[in-house]
């Protein structure tokens, strides 16, 4: 079993960035030698940090799939490799400007100083550096009303980006997507030990849906801030309780299910 999950609003607290309330669940799956992948809209050195605290030497994709990062080759290798899966962050910024010059308004990273970055999310100062540090896409604030956002994604899949919701940030990215991430994962494990992974995988907003959607079984974790997103898939739990406590319960109902 592999288990792949999104960490704002889903691992982690959508305020407080607190997993305590999933502690019990991630030592369940410690004990039992079971890969828990962080897959997240974060950055490297963001989601860095959040595994050296975890204590998870596994895996991760980061930037809603913009890259995996593998284990080394070797021992004499201490460099993770990196699969990039999507175009550079100034080529995104590029189609941006144009696309602000034709009369969009929005927010970006781009745009915005470590203090902003830090009202906007509620991150401490060197977590929101670390937030802005990226490589494979651009998050953005949208200022136009919703009835101008059909058309900002018309725009911008023409010059061949597309945009998903986040929990908090319209993400604007080039040919990545979790669920692309995902599929890339599937076969690393595949090579390494001779067959595919059950895959478990956890989200709460629309950026998920293409991660849940290519997993075996998906988990659609309440979020406290927006309704559960549309999941194509047979096999879907919806839980009761948000963020970490939802997690929580449904890591436990699955382990549970598998004894």
């Amino acid at each position: 079993m592999l288990v792949i999950t999104d960490l704002d609003g889903t691992l982690l607290d959508h305020e407080t960035y607190s997993w305590a309330e999933a502690s019990e669940a991630k030592e369940m799956l410690a004990s039992r030698h079971i890969p828990l992948v962080m897959c997240s809209s974060k950055t490297v050195s963001e989601i860095q940090t959040f595994r050296a605290a975890l204590e998870i030497n596994y895996p991760f994709i980061v930037e809603n799939g913009g890259a995996v990062y593998l284990p080394p080759k070797s021992d004499q290798d201490a460099d993770w490799n990196c699969i990039a899966l999507g175009k550079n962050r100034a080529e995104i910024l590029a189609v941006l400007s144009d696309a602000r010059r034709s009369g969009f308004s929005f927010k970006s990273f781009q745009d915005m100083s470590v203090k902003d970055v830090m009202e906007a999310t509620g991150l401490d100062q060197d977590s929101a550096r670390q937030a802005m540090q990226r490589e494979f896409t651009e998050p953005l604030l949208w200022l136009d009303g919703d009835d101008r956002l059909p058309a900002f994604s018309k725009y911008i899949k023409s010059r061949g980006l597309t945009m998903v919701s986040g929990g908090r940030f319209i993400h604007v990215s080039a040919g990545c997507d979790k669920g692309n991430a995902l599929y890339c994962l599937k076969k690393y494990y595949e090579q390494e030990f001779g067959s595919l992974p059950t895959v478990i995988a956890l989200g709460d907003s629309s950026n998920d849906v293409s991660m849940l959607e290519a997993a075996d079984r998906a988990v659609v974790v309440k979020s406290a801030v927006q309704d559960y997103p549309q999941v194509n898939h047979k096999q879907v739990i919806y839980t009761e309780k948000t963020g970490p406590a939802g997690w929580n319960a449904a890591i436990k109902q699955i382990l549970f299910e598998e004894r």
